[in-house]
């Protein structure tokens, strides 16, 4: 079985997004097993090394993927939170996943409606979201005007 990499199971644990756990490692804050690590990619094996953030020992637990679908309604923001008090996606997640550190995967403008796929697996995410693998997004679109 191949080990993950520390960006992986920082992301995993909750440590932010894969830009705030790269930021972590390269600011020096991050040791495994005693050993100062500065590489995204350097493998762990989260159920037997020690993995330290600023010198405390990480508890880190495998989290289960969870993914929702949801039909988001026009006016709802495409994100988990808002600084401005406006209704987010985070809004219709039932309470029992409420602490799943789910975010969505792709966006939708705040006046589109349509699917919007929320999840904790970022490496589904990544690859649903990410240019170079062009996944296919089939957009209708309605008008208020002639174009």
């Amino acid at each position: 079985m191949e080990q993950p990499s520390l960006l992986k199971v920082l992301t995993s644990a909750g440590f932010g997004s894969r830009r705030q756990a790269a930021e972590i490692i390269k600011s020096g804050r991050v040791t495994v097993n005693g050993r100062l690590v500065d590489g995204y990619g350097f493998p762990v094996k989260p159920e037997t090394d020690i993995i330290c953030v600023d010198g405390k020992k990480m508890g880190i637990k495998p989290t289960a993927p969870v993914y929702l679908v949801l039909n988001k309604p026009e006016g709802v923001l495409a994100t988990t939170l808002d600084d401005r008090g406006r209704s987010t996606v985070m809004d219709f997640v039932p309470e029992k996943y409420r602490n799943a550190r789910l975010f969505p995967a792709g966006r939708l403008d705040r006046d589109s409606t349509g699917l919007v796929l929320l999840t904790n697996d970022g490496e589904l995410a990544y690859r649903l979201s990410h240019p170079r693998f062009e996944c296919e997004k089939e957009y209708h679109i309605t008008t208020d005007r002639q174009l």
